[in-house]
């Protein structure tokens, strides 16, 4: 297990040979490519030690080998139990399932509690993330967008439609077969998943970018009848879409992460962060009245306060 030591330096090494950088306030541990539970077991680590007043920190990875993350409430009764194994993990954060490996980079976020990232209103807390992996992805050349808290509202209804309900449950199965609010789509297929945990002392945002879909598989595991799988291998296909396709090549992991960080480090990005920050919350923010709301709200999110 990787252990966050935080201290004020350009770079730092530990015995395990990882190293950490500051970049711009941000502690930033180099991608990491290990077996998903680690990176779970690091994940806690973060969320059981960072305080107020503490760096905000960067965690990139990948996991070896592949496996299955089920989100915090989904059950494995929804797998297909005829599926060759495959290592399965359940995370902390909300949403359903996530074929993760070398297909799928993913990022972890952790900001102390106060940071100015961290927005009142819940769902608002996503919108600099999504607008930043937004950037990200079209300075690579992909001409993509974030989903409205509306849009994903409108989206998540359809789960309760008796007309609809049937088939967007089967489509949730996966994670990146629904919409929340802030994630980034290109036309309606969507590259960047996001979700949260929030602790009194902490908020954890993670990000996954499709490297590749993989959805013919993910059909096979979230299938549990040949109907099924053969929904969902149609389905999901309108649903998600990977940088390969998209770009027409294979993305670096690297490539990603040192655009991302140009992004975040730039000057003008980070000043527009903060300047907007209050008029972001005069505009969007629900007033305390309004719990229905909120609680609308929070549910299209995937997201989990502790």
């Amino acid at each position: 297990m990787l252990v966050a030591v935080l201290v004020r330096a350009d770079s730092i090494a530990y015995g395990t040979g990882i190293s950490i950088r500051l970049m711009s306030n941000w502690h930033i541990f180099p991608l990491t490519i290990a077996d998903q539970q680690q990176h779970i077991e690091q994940c806690e680590h973060f969320l059981n030690t960072v305080q107020p007043g503490d760096q905000p920190i960067l965690y990139w990875y990948l996991a070896e080998p592949a496996g299955l993350v089920l989100g915090f409430s989904q059950k494995q009764t929804t797998l297909n139990a005829a599926y060759p194994s495959i290592p399965v993990y359940q995370r902390r954060a909300g949403g359903t399932a996530v074929l993760v490996g070398p297909a799928l980079l993913s990022l972890d976020v952790v900001l102390p509690a106060g940071h100015p990232l961290i927005e009142h209103d819940i769902v608002e807390s996503y919108r600099w993330f999504g607008e930043t992996w937004m950037t990200t992805l079209n300075h690579l050349g992909a001409q993509t967008r974030v989903v409205s808290p509306d849009e994903a509202h409108t989206a998540r209804a359809r789960l309760k439609d008796p007309a609809t309900r049937d088939y967007e449950q089967l489509m949730n199965r996966a994670c990146y077969g629904t919409l929340s609010p802030y994630e980034v789509v290109v036309g309606q297929r969507k590259i960047v998943g996001l979700c949260m945990i929030r602790r009194q002392a902490v908020t954890l945002l993670q990000a996954g970018v499709l490297l590749q879909w993989k959805c013919d598989q993910l059909a096979e595991i979230l299938g549990q009848t040949p109907e099924e799988q053969a929904l969902l291998r149609e389905g999901l296909p309108e649903r998600a879409v990977g940088l390969d396709k998209l770009l027409g090549r294979q993305v670096a992991a690297q490539e990603i992460i040192d655009t991302f960080e140009g992004v975040i480090n730039n000057d003008s990005v980070s000043s527009c962060f903060q300047s907007s920050h209050a008029d972001r919350k005069n505009i969007f923010s629900v007033p305390p009245s309004s719990v229905e709301r909120i609680h609308e709200r929070a549910e299209d999110s995937q997201e989990i306060l502790y």
